[in-house]
């Protein structure tokens, strides 16, 4: 049955793939895939540890994301791992209402046991495919969330051992002296905020003051 169905979402399945993920399906791992403007990569992927058959705990989670992606850029294919460095991981008891997949309102107000395991990098070369290694046991529905398109239907693909994703395209990095001004421009704007949160209730306290003395 999953074969059937990868074969029908075998590209980026935006129109097709939802109609079959229509229910929660906490046997898939979903995985969202954030292209950011600055040219880094999320991957933020959710697990129901009370509907997946492999893994059931944080711990499990853990094991089984020191391989659960490889990258391939070019001709080199690695663990992500050894791309993005180590995880975050975190824990959630509610389903995103942003993904497509088509949840009734009797699901989202739901609450479930969710853990999540997160990177985050900047790839090089920016044009990469990720794929599931051989052997893996999991189902993975991998979401793609451009935010250099903000307007364009979600994609999807349904990934099972050995399957790669369609070509995914980074946004070029940011030039270093890019990154710089931009760091000094947020700086400089939080010490702005500061300074006006600072004087306001300066001026707050200087009016309660000549009340008081006043009165």
């Amino acid at each position: 049955m999953i074969r059937a169905l990868r074969q029908l979402v075998m590209t980026w399945g935006a129109l097709v793939l939802p109609l079959f993920v229509s229910a929660h399906n906490g046997e898939f791992l979903l995985a969202k895939l954030t292209l950011r403007t600055d040219g880094e990569c999320v991957l933020r992927v959710t697990v129901d540890t009370e509907a997946n058959f492999n893994i059931q705990d944080r711990a499990q989670l853990a094991k089984a994301a020191e391989n659960l992606f490889q990258l391939s850029a070019g001709k080199e294919t690695t663990a992500l791992r050894k791309v993005a460095g180590e995880p975050s991981f975190s824990s959630e008891s509610k389903l995103d209402p942003a993904a497509p997949l088509g949840h009734t309102a009797e699901e989202i107000a739901k609450s479930y046991k969710l853990e999540v395991v997160e990177w985050t990098w900047t790839p090089e070369p920016p044009k990469f495919v990720l794929r599931l290694p051989e052997l893996s046991p999991h189902t993975v529905v991998l979401w793609l969330n451009d935010e250099t398109k903000p307007v364009a239907k979600p994609r999807w693909v349904m990934m099972i051992a050995e399957d790669e994703s369609p070509l995914i395209v980074a946004a070029p990095p940011l030039p270093e002296d890019l990154k710089r001004r931009i760091m000094v421009q947020k700086v400089g704007l939080t010490i702005c905020l500061l300074t006006l949160v600072i004087g306001v209730g300066l001026h707050l306290r200087k009016r309660r003051h000549l009340k008081r003395t006043q009165a």
